[in-house]
């Protein structure tokens, strides 16, 4: 077997865990055990990203990304599943004595989640100021630190955990089943066109310095298939989608392409600043959860963010 068949044959097998545990979790139609399945991603990402920057002594805060990269999905998915809970009842009085009424929850998925990324940017300058003076730190390892260390928690937390987001809609958690499968399809048809068809026609490689196995063949194979395939699945998986082909493949699929692309760029980006191949071992062909994750964290949240305002 050829080394390219059996990456191939490796990131296709990691792909399909991935996508197993999320259908299962929606097959099981039990939202605790999908929340449960987005914070573990989470928190072993996190983890993942804790030992990278230690084995490479980067500077950076990387208790305080850990903890609250730990902590943060946790608290995101009990206030969701709050939201779902008929618990809350207030008691009040009137001229007919005492009567019970279910509280509207106040609990808003974006509105927590940025006010957690505002107070987490916020400690982290506070610790680096702390460092500088009492620790000896100079200013361009402070500001280096702080950046690293809000990346640390931004990336591989914040962004995926926007996933939690769908707890509350059962219809949204068929959508993003979707999301992901057309994501991680894009990462697959882009390796296998660029296998066959890489170097023929583009002689330029599509991205040189982060990522020079890429061509533009790959990519351009890679859209058209993953487009296509996108279009068949979305009754499979019950995506709810009441516009036109022309609206799902000139504006739909270009968005998700685009987002996942880049997704994986960033990726490797990032691994390329840490100088590792890959941000884990526990998945073979792929590397660890960051891996598997990077470009889905990129699509999840931005259609999470971007769906009310699509709706209006």
């Amino acid at each position: 077997m050829s080394p390219k068949v059996k990456t191939f044959i490796e990131r296709g097998i990691s792909t399909i865990i991935l996508l197993g545990l999320l259908g299962g979790a929606v097959c099981w139609n039990n939202a605790i055990g999908y929340a449960i399945l987005v914070c573990v991603l989470c928190n072993l990402t996190s983890y993942e990203w804790f030992n990278m920057l230690r084995e490479r002594g980067k500077e950076s805060n990387r208790g305080l990304a850990l903890v609250v990269g730990l902590v943060y999905p946790w608290l995101m998915a009990a206030g969701m599943l709050m939201l779902n809970s008929e618990e809350h009842i207030a008691i009040i009085g009137g001229e007919d004595g005492p009567t019970s009424l279910f509280l509207a929850s106040t609990f808003d998925f974006n509105s927590v989640a940025l006010s957690a990324l505002v107070l987490f940017v916020l400690a982290t300058f506070f610790c680096e100021l702390y460092r500088m003076d009492y620790k000896g730190s100079t200013g361009a390892q402070a500001l280096s630190s702080a950046g690293i260390t809000i990346l640390s928690f931004v990336y591989p937390v914040w962004l995926f955990a926007f996933a939690l987001s769908t707890l509350c809609d059962p219809s949204a958690v068929y959508n993003l089943l979707w999301l992901v499968l057309a994501t991680k399809m894009s990462d697959i048809w882009a390796y296998v066109s660029g296998v066959l068809l890489g170097g023929r026609f583009i002689k330029r490689k599509f991205s040189p310095a982060v990522s020079p196995k890429k061509t533009w063949e790959g990519i351009i194979g890679s859209f058209i298939i993953t487009s296509v395939c996108s279009w068949y699945l979305l009754p499979i998986t019950g995506f709810c989608f009441e516009q036109t082909p022309l609206i799902f493949f000139c504006v739909v699929m270009p968005a998700i392409f685009m987002l996942s692309v880049t997704g994986d760029l960033a990726g490797s980006l990032i691994k390329r600043g840490v100088a590792i191949k890959d941000s884990g071992s526990l998945l073979p062909g792929i590397g660890g959860i960051f891996d598997l994750i990077d470009s889905p964290a990129f699509t999840v949240s931005f259609f999470a963010a971007a769906m009310p305002i699509l709706c209006l």
